[in-house]
């Protein structure tokens, strides 16, 4: 038979085996119990009892030798032999533990071992051994019992450090898993409420709010929550730092708050809510804010702590992340949806085409404009669809000019399904994405009523001009008549000594002129509609001109008592131009002035300066009469227009005359411009080439 001391070294040797194989706390403080109780050792009472790190309390894991233990007893601390260890890390041994005044009354009067444990170099907890006879311990009990302690200590720090790696193995596990879930998912509204499921599930809370930030508001929206009470906080908006959330939002850090209530950042939005601890944390992606959440439990004793923070920081980047992307999914839909019913619902013919020329889409205006539906064309090219031989390589061209890059605008023709014609203005434009080229888009606006329009404009336009011009025609012989046998009755008058008549002859005379100027600019200005007006170019010298404008502008001037100053006619040179067109231009500007100034100074200048090479010669009419506002030289060249109709009716005139003047100086490649102030006076300034390069009679087109 083996002897009690080759037992107790085979009591310790399967005791350390014991140890060894335990995976888990519960089994490492299983074994250490069953071991040491074993008949070799003979221990009357063991337990192992580890410390609660949240309230410092010893609980009891496992126990033997006392069937009335209770199960998951707590020791306080300050209660209890057993605490002593707890406090000094040393082995305490009491040979009567009803002699100590922290002994407690449990089921021993004898004596007591208490051995620290120790796991990572962390007291975690106490192996306490008693016998029911006092002085029952000796040094060999005590080194049993330390090493004992020891092998249990370095299996709990082993099973606790495999512990915590299988929980974050499974953390890791349960993120990977839920942000597959989340990235899976695009609607905004379902992720929003996943985000805020998984993250109550994987902290296990029972309460949780979710809010995204709106950067233009500059605040938080709830859009997720859960168990929030008898009031759908959903909707709820809070400005930053407004509440738990707004504070997190604002500080971009998270926030523990013990108690709710009685925290003194709490919104008035939430004066009801009843939750105890509260857990909040921001959405960031980098430094951009995305929402906040807050977690709260119907536990009033839980509290957060840093394993729940930890969690939460594992969790939130990869949530922010989730809920951004499906933000700008749902933006994009909406933007592509927005664009979708533009298109659809424009009147305007539109085609998009991939960089082969063949159609990807279409809208209702293309198809109505052209006869076909989308899936008659889709994947076709479209100039096979809707050009002809005559104006298919056109319609090539304008395509790869748009996938250059170079917008198109013009106007051509198109056909229809049935073989019709179709009068279009198209625009070109590429599609880029991302700086890649993917084919353009062609937009059609039917022309053809406007085209229509524009003739049956143009035919009456030019049937005008006929008739002004056909009509002009007939009265200006009756007209002519009537002024040369004016002229004749008053020479023979003046013969027969009847001088009183003279006046009235002259009236005639005057009246005729006087019409027969305004047939003749109606003349013109139908000339001019038509494109037929002609410019006769001859050479001629300026001064003998001015001078024969002086001279026939000399009685409109005097008689509202001006005066005409001419200036520069020696050094202007001659021209190269229509001679009666400058004279009639210059005759119709000093009329202009003579009109509208009254005992003041009209003044007619001319200079010649060189550019580029060619000569232009500037006249300039100025006078000091009543001047004009800017509204008022906004109308000036409109034909049959004045300044405004109270001009009209006080001074006369027809509108016409400076009409002209702008028609002509442009048809011979200059301008005519106006500076006015009111009371103070017009400057009109005529500026011509010298030499204009239009051979005669050639006619120059108005419109």
């Amino acid at each position: 038979m083996k002897n009690a001391a080759a037992s107790r070294q085979d009591a310790l040797l399967d005791l350390s085996t014991r140890i060894a194989e335990a995976e888990s706390e519960s089994e490492v403080c299983h074994a250490v119990v069953d071991g040491l109780r074993g008949e070799a050792l003979g221990y009357d009472f063991v337990a192992v009892l580890l410390v609660d790190q949240a309230t410092g309390d010893r609980v009891l894991m496992a126990s033997t030798g006392w069937k009335e233990a209770p199960a998951g007893l707590r020791i306080r601390p300050g209660q209890g032999l057993s605490e002593r260890p707890l406090l000094d890390g040393r082995i305490h041994y009491t040979p009567r533990v009803t002699e100590e005044t922290r002994y407690l009354p449990t089921r021993n009067e004898g004596s007591e071992v208490d051995v620290p444990l120790l796991a990572n170099r962390a007291l975690v907890g106490v192996l306490v051994v008693e016998s029911n006879r006092p002085d029952a311990f000796d040094e060999a009990d005590f080194k049993i019992l330390t090493a004992a302690a020891n092998q249990a200590g370095m299996a709990i720090g082993r099973a606790r450090l495999l512990r915590a790696e299988r929980a974050r193995a499974d953390e890791q596990e349960a993120l990977r898993a839920t942000m597959a879930d989340l990235v899976g998912r695009r609607d905004l509204a379902t992720v929003l409420q996943a985000v805020l499921e998984r993250a109550m599930r994987l902290l296990a809370v029972s309460h949780g709010e979710l809010a995204i930030y709106h950067a233009e508001a500059d605040e938080l929206e709830i859009v997720a929550s859960h168990n929030m009470g008898r009031k759908d906080t959903t909707g709820t908006r809070m400005k930053l730092g407004e509440g738990a959330m707004g504070h997190a939002a604002r500080t971009r850090e998270p926030l523990l708050i013990p108690n709710y209530r009685e925290w003194s950042g709490r919104s008035t939005q939430y004066a009801t809510v009843e939750f105890t601890a509260v857990m909040v944390a921001p959405l960031l992606i980098g430094e951009n804010l995305v929402g906040a959440m807050a977690f709260m439990d119907k536990n009033p004793a839980r509290r957060f702590g840093d394993e729940d923070l930890r969690l939460l920081n594992l969790f939130a980047p990869q949530a922010a992340i989730a809920i951004e992307n499906a933000r700008l999914f749902t933006a994009a839909q909406h933007q592509r949806k927005y664009f979708q019913e533009l298109v659809d619902n424009n009147p305007v013919a539109i085609v998009t085409l991939d960089e082969h020329h063949n159609v990807v889409s279409c809208n209702p205006a293309f198809e109505q404009l052209y006869g076909y539906s989308e899936a008659d064309v889709r994947g076709k090219n479209l100039d096979d669809l809707i050009t002809t031989d005559a104006t298919r390589l056109e319609a090539v061209r304008y395509t790869e000019q748009a996938l250059d890059e170079r917008p198109v605008k013009v106007i051509s023709q198109r056909r229809h399904r049935s073989g019709a014609m179709v009068d279009v203005e198209v625009l070109g434009v590429p599609v880029i994405v991302g700086g890649k080229r993917l084919g353009l888009m062609a937009l059609y606006h039917d022309i053809t009523p406007l085209l229509k329009a524009r003739r049956a404009a143009e035919e009456a336009s030019q049937a005008k001009s006929h008739f002004l011009a056909s009509v002009s025609h007939e009265l200006r012989t009756p007209l002519n008549a009537i002024i040369g046998y004016s002229e004749l009755l008053k020479e023979e008058i003046e013969d027969l000594g009847v001088g009183q008549l003279g006046a009235d002859l002259s009236r005639i005379e005057a009246s005729g002129r006087l019409l027969l100027a305004l047939i003749n600019d109606i003349l013109d200005l139908s000339k001019i509609e038509a494109g037929k007006m002609e410019i006769h170019c001859e050479d001629f010298a300026l001064e003998p001109l001015l001078d024969q404008v002086r001279s026939t502008v000399g009685p409109l001037v005097e008689r509202r008592a001006n005066r005409l100053v001419l200036e520069g006619a020696p050094a202007a040179g001659s021209m190269h131009t229509d001679r009666t067109k400058v004279m009639q231009m210059l005759l119709n500007l000093l009329s202009n002035a003579s009109k509208f100034t009254e005992s003041g100074t009209i003044t007619l200048s001319v200079r010649r300066y060189g550019d580029n090479g060619a000569d232009t010669v500037q006249f300039q009419v100025r006078d000091t009469g009543i001047g004009m506002t800017p509204e008022q030289m906004g109308r000036l060249f409109q034909a049959f227009s004045q300044a405004e109709a109270s001009t009209a009716s006080r001074y006369g005139g027809t509108g016409l005359g400076l009409a002209i003047t702008r028609h002509f100086s442009r048809l011979m490649g200059g301008d005519v411009q106006v500076e006015s102030t009111p009371g103070a006076g017009s400057t009109f300034t005529l500026t011509l080439p010298a030499v204009v390069r239009v051979a005669a009679t050639d006619p120059v087109g108005g419109h």
